[in-house]
Formats: C-alpha cells, sequence, structure tokens
C-alpha cells in the first residue's frame, strides 16, 4: 500500500465494499429488506446482526435502532435506566417502536448526516418510489436541561409508499406491560414503573400488546413523531417543537466535529469514533459509559454477558488521552476534574468503575424473565467487577493527573496531597495479586500489565512532582519505581526468559502485554519485547483480530477476539518503526469496521460483531493507533530518503519518563 495511498481510506476499495457509497463524513449501511409473504415488522424476522444497527443519543442516554426502522434498546433518563425498549435482549417480551416500509422489496441504506449523530434511513422501493426516515435524540447544548424524547421524520422524496408504525413500550425491565390509551394527539402507555407517550396526528389502534398505525405518503409529503418517556399525559405534536429541534441538534454536532484539530489520514474514521465518544459521555457529570447496553454476549448462547453502561477509570485515561490528540481540550480537562474528585471522595476505597453520577454501580444481578440477544443468558445489571482490585487503574489516574499539568490544566497543592496519597498507596500494594485489566473470575494474580501500570503511577508522579516542586518521599517513590521494573524482569517472563508471561509463572501471553511500550515501561526494541509481540501473533493472532489471551480465567465459555488489542498491535508495530505493517493492519482493521463506521467490543473470527456494541474502548484505540501512526508516517515522510528513520517518539511527552528496558 505505502505512503501513497489515498488520505483518507473511505476512497479505498476496501472500504467502497464495506461501505457502498460512503464519503468522508457520512458512513452508510445497504440491505434489502428479506421480506416475503405476509410476514411484517420486526418481530418477524428475528435478532438483527449488531452491525446493522445505528445509534443516536443526546449526552444522557444513548438509542439503538435497527435498519429497518425499530428502536430496539432504549433507556430513558440515563444510560443505566431500565430501557422503555428491549427487543434487542428479547424480541417477543422487550418492546420496541417501529417506524418502516410496509411496502415489499424495499431496500433500505442506513447513513448519517455528516458531522452529527442523527441517523438517516433511505427506503429505495423497486418502483422508484423513495423515502427517508431521520431518527434523533434532542440536543440543545445544556446539561442543565432534561429531554427525554426521540424524534422521528419521514418524509417521501419520490412516488408513493406505504408505512407501518408499531409502539410498544415496556417497563421495568420488561415486566411491566402497560395499558394504553390512543387519542387525537396520539398515544399514552402507563405501567406501575413508568409512562410514555407518542405524539403524532396519524390514527392510531390499540392492538397486540401496542399501538399500531398505517399510513401512505406521496413525494413531497412528511410526518413527524415524537417518543417522550415519563409523559403523565399526551402532548400535541406541535408543542415539542420537532423540526426545531432537528436544527438545534444538527448545528450542535456539527459545531462540536468541526472543532477537531485532526486533518490527518482516515478522517472519516476518527471523525465517526470520536463523535460515537462524545455521545458515550453524560453531560451531567462528564463520566463516560463502556457502552449503551447491557448483556450483549461475547460467546453467543453463553454466559460471557456484562453490564457496561458504566464508566471504567481505565477507559477515563484513554479518552483524556485521546481526546487531547484531536483538540478536544475543554472535554478532555473536565473529564479529568471529574476522575480527580472521586479521587479525592474516595480515597482508599477508589473504585474500578462508577456509575454516570460517580457512585458504585448496583449489585449485580440476573434477569430470567428474558431471552437474552439471540438466546444468551444470563442478562444482567449492574456489574460486580466495581468490587474488584485491579492495580492497573493507579497508573491510569497518574497518567490523566500528569496530562493535565502539561496541558494547562492546575495540579493545586490540596489535589497533590491526595495524588501523594494514592501514589504512597502504590507503595503498599504493588507486590500483592490483582484481577488484572481482563476482571478475570478466576483467583487473584500477579499480572505484569498490572505491575507494569504501578511503575507507570510511580514513574508520572515522581516527573510531575518534581515539575511542580511538590514535597513527597522521592527516594522511597524511585526505590519502589525501580524495585517493580527489576520483579517483573525477573519473575514476569516465561520460563526461558525470553517473552513477558501473562502472570507470573504463567508460559503463556496476553494481549495487555502490547501497551508496555506504550506507557513507556519498556522500549518497543527490546529483544523480550520483540518475542513477546511474535508469541502474540503465533498464539493470539487471528488475520488482522487479536484474543485477549487463550488461558483459563475462571469462566466457562470461550470469547472472540478482542478489538481493543488488534488496535493495541497497530500502535506497537508503529512505535517499532513498521510503519508499513502498521498501516496495512489499521486499514484492514476499518475495513471490518461496521458498516456505520461503529466498533463492538469483540468479533468472531469470521467477522461478526459480539459483546455490547457500540464499545468506547474500541473507538478509543482505534484514535489512539490512528493518530499516533499518522503522526509517525508525517515524520517518516518529512526525513530525507537517505535518512534513518527516526526514533520512535516518546509516548507520553514527558520530561524524566524513561522508556528504556
Amino acid at each position: 500500500m505505502g505512503t501513497g495511498l489515498p488520505e483518507d481510506p473511505s476512497t479505498s476499495r476496501s472500504l467502497r465494499d464495506k461501505n457502498p457509497g460512503g464519503v468522508a463524513g457520512r458512513n452508510v449501511s445497504t440491505r434489502a429488506h428479506p421480506k416475503e409473504g405476509p410476514a411484517r415488522g420486526p418481530l418477524a424476522r428475528g435478532y438483527p446482526d449488531l452491525e446493522d444497527y445505528g445509534v443516536i443519543g443526546n449526552n444522557r442516554t444513548a438509542v439503538l435502532v435497527g435498519l429497518e426502522g425499530s428502536v430496539d434498546f432504549a433507556g430513558f433518563p440515563r444510560f443505566d435506566s431500565p430501557p422503555t425498549f428491549l427487543a434487542l435482549l428479547d424480541r417477543e417480551k422487550g418492546g420496541h417502536f417501529f417506524l418502516g416500509v410496509e411496502t415489499p422489496g424495499v431496500t433500505t441504506r442506513l447513513s448519517y448526516e455528516p458531522g452529527t449523530n442523527v441517523l438517516e434511513h433511505t427506503f429505495q422501493a423497486p418502483d422508484g418510489s423513495e423515502a427517508v426516515l431521520l431518527d434523533f435524540c434532542p440536543e440543545v447544548g445544556s446539561g442543565h436541561i432534561l429531554m427525554s424524547e426521540i424524534h422521528r421524520r419521514i418524509s417521501v422524496r419520490r412516488g408513493t409508499l406505504s408505512f407501518r408504525l408499531s409502539f410498544q413500550p415496556r417497563f421495568g425491565y420488561a415486566r411491566e406491560v402497560p395499558t394504553f390509551q390512543v387519542d387525537r394527539y396520539g398515544a399514552l402507555a402507563r405501567a406501575p414503573a413508568g409512562s410514555a407517550s407518542l405524539a403524532t396526528y396519524r390514527p392510531l389502534r390499540i392492538e397486540g400488546g401496542g399501538v399500531e398505525g398505517s399510513f401512505s405518503l406521496s413525494a413531497g409529503q412528511e410526518e413527524w413523531f415524537v417518543f417522550a418517556h415519563g409523559s403523565e399525559v399526551v402532548t400535541p405534536l406541535e408543542a415539542f417543537q420537532p423540526a426545531q429541534r432537528l436544527e438545534s441538534t444538527l448545528q450542535y454536532w456539527r459545531a462540536w466535529s468541526g472543532r477537531s484539530t485532526y486533518h490527518g489520514r482516515w478522517r472519516s474514521a476518527v471523525e465517526r469514533s470520536s463523535l460515537l465518544l462524545k455521545l458515550l459521555f453524560y453531560r451531567p457529570t462528564g463520566a463516560m459509559v463502556a457502552a449503551p447496553t447491557t448483556s450483549l454476549p461475547e460467546d453467543p448462547g453463553g454466559v460471557r454477558n456484562w453490564d457496561y453502561r458504566f464508566t471504567w477509570i481505565r477507559d477515563t485515561a484513554l479518552a483524556v488521552r485521546s481526546l487531547f490528540r484531536l483538540g478536544f481540550e475543554e472535554e478532555a480537562v473536565d473529564f479529568i476534574y471529574w476522575l480527580l474528585t472521586l479521587i479525592v471522595r474516595d480515597r482508599d476505597r477508589l473504585r474500578v468503575l462508577y456509575d454516570v453520577e460517580g457512585r458504585s454501580p448496583p449489585p449485580e444481578i440476573e434477569l430470567t424473565h428474558l431471552e437474552g440477544y439471540r438466546g444468551s443468558r444470563p442478562i444482567r445489571v449492574g456489574n460486580a467487577a466495581h468490587e474488584q482490585v485491579q492495580h492497573d487503574m493507579f497508573g491510569n489516574v497518574l497518567d490523566v493527573a500528569n496530562l493535565l499539568e502539561i496541558h494547562g490544566g492546575v495540579v493545586s497543592v490540596d489535589l497533590w496531597r491526595e495524588l501523594r496519597h494514592l501514589v504512597n498507596r502504590v507503595v503498599e500494594i504493588w507486590d500483592r495479586p490483582d484481577r488484572g485489566i481482563w476482571e478475570v473470575r478466576g483467583p487473584p494474580r500477579h499480572f505484569v500489565y498490572s505491575k507494569a501500570m504501578c511503575w507507570v503511577a510511580l514513574d508520572r508522579a515522581i516527573s510531575l512532582g518534581g515539575r511542580l516542586g511538590m514535597v513527597a518521599d522521592y527516594a522511597t517513590w524511585e526505590r519502589t519505581r525501580e524495585a517493580v521494573k527489576e520483579s517483573v524482569l525477573t519473575q514476569g517472563l516465561t520460563s526461558d526468559g525470553k517473552a513477558f508471561a501473562w502472570y507470573y509463572g504463567a508460559e503463556g501471553v496476553d494481549a495487555s502485554l502490547l501497551r508496555l511500550p506504550v506507557v513507556g515501561f519498556i522500549s518497543a526494541q527490546d529483544p523480550r519485547m520483540q518475542e513477546t509481540v511474535r508469541r502474540v501473533e503465533s498464539e493470539l493472532v487471528h488475520g488482522p483480530l487479536v484474543y485477549r489471551y487463550k488461558l483459563d480465567d475462571g469462566l466457562p465459555g470461550t470469547e472472540g477476539t478482542f478489538l481493543p488489542c488488534a488496535f493495541w498491535l497497530v500502535e506497537y508495530y508503529t512505535l517499532r518503526g513498521d510503519l508499513q505493517r502498521a498501516r496495512t493492519l489499521l486499514e484492514e482493521l476499518l475495513s471490518r469496521s461496521g458498516p456505520l463506521g461503529l466498533l463492538p467490543e469483540e468479533m468472531s473470527p469470521d467477522g461478526k460483531f459480539l459483546g455490547n456494541f457500540p464499545q468506547a474502548l474500541s473507538h478509543l484505540a482505534l484514535l489512539l493507533a490512528t493518530t499516533r501512526l499518522n503522526d509517525a508516517l508525517d515524520r517518516r515522510r518529512s526525513v530525507s530518503p537517505v535518512s534513518s528513520p527516526p526514533d520512535p517518539p516518546n509516548p507520553h511527552g514527558v520530561s524524566g519518563a524513561s522508556i528504556n528496558g
């Protein structure tokens, strides 16, 4: 491929094949509806592939909308609220809000309005008739205004088409089927656990556990439909000001994405990833959820189904770094201060993850009344991982604090006192076992990556405090930093001493080891690191995809490849100076992304999406790998052909941070 490839991969053949009609800033999914005979509506065709969903949201919650026009997952007013529409986890019981075309033989194209999180369905019939459905959650540019709404506009461009509406909200995680009433303004659904309304002037009828409607539109006609959570009455459609809300929402997203300072390669993928991350932020606090869904399976039909509607400290740190790289410094600094507030508040009981309000998630429970996506049970609410001990989070916190100061934020004396307490805690616990980055449900172990991140905590604290002239026991910190590295370099290797191991005493590797050079623990050129990567390639790599590990983790079943790990491999190749290999891998990964540019947590070897979707960590890893590789390619292009390639950069730009073994 080489540096002569187009600047944006959306123009390359592999991405055109995956993304028909795709252009920079617009991601597209196209499918023909498999409609035959009398089958009607979303339930008749079972569970769609995850890659056929788009996501909309309002920085308080997110909504998954299927290719044919069915809202199948939507919790209001918060990301972690019980979903009002839950067909994604139970097609029969879960409830949905379907608005789509009844005309047979229709092909649907799903795309985003450029630079926004407004979703567009284009329906094309065999006779040339064409309609467009726009879906969005109103965004008014303020974190203080609560709007728990979904706005939908159907309009016909050519010909005449028949449409169907099916409104079936459910409450209490689909334990309660509401009662319905219909009037001239729409429909109202009520249950003990909640209520919701649908505003429309189209005639509706109560039928089959919900409200149904059918209508036809011709060229030049349009209709609006507005869902409102928590309604006690049916509000007339015009009171929602849907046309004005559409314009303000488009302006909001375009203004935000237009602030990006990134103008390098792969712009379409970078823009879509950044927009997705922004959508997953909970504006009232600045927290970011790992994914907007719960219990989408890593192992179809198995038990590896988790609730990801919470915020992980690890993801926070990576989000901050990616936001800084893209020029979104305001959001990055706000995110850091939210995290540091937790540190000040919680001190010795700092959690691995929190809910969006900064509290501990609810206890992990299983919902036995739901079928699960394609029969995958149990459905889990809450996440028991918040009770685990994971030592890598200390390194993430200190790395974020260091970034804050580098980018002009204030690390006060009071804040330093809390950070110093955290580092002293690392001195006490670094040589104890933990559950590691992969949150294993087996016994605690001495994971190499956890040790390395304890080293990062000490290293960044020494650098940060030294630059600011803060008071600390630097001699103890420096001795401990050297002890951590010595421990890893003697006990954290495989028995032949040639490669790093997943944990002390293990013979196998895991993909978190790919991050050791990225965080500055050891050079990418170190022979032990290169042998580690060779074994990762041999044991964990499947095509362009990478498994997290292959050893026992205390759970039955298996899982798919873990997308963030593949992007970590791109970063490693970049640091090693193997830019062509990094570029080839990155572009292959981009070609396997969803038709809309959205990424899951995992993929099966044949490319099927697995796990909660869309996944923040996958997009964070994409952004960090892409921006690092783009910078490296720019540096190489600026070097004379007779000159040697530049050394891999210090991954942190931190004074005093060692990157050698």
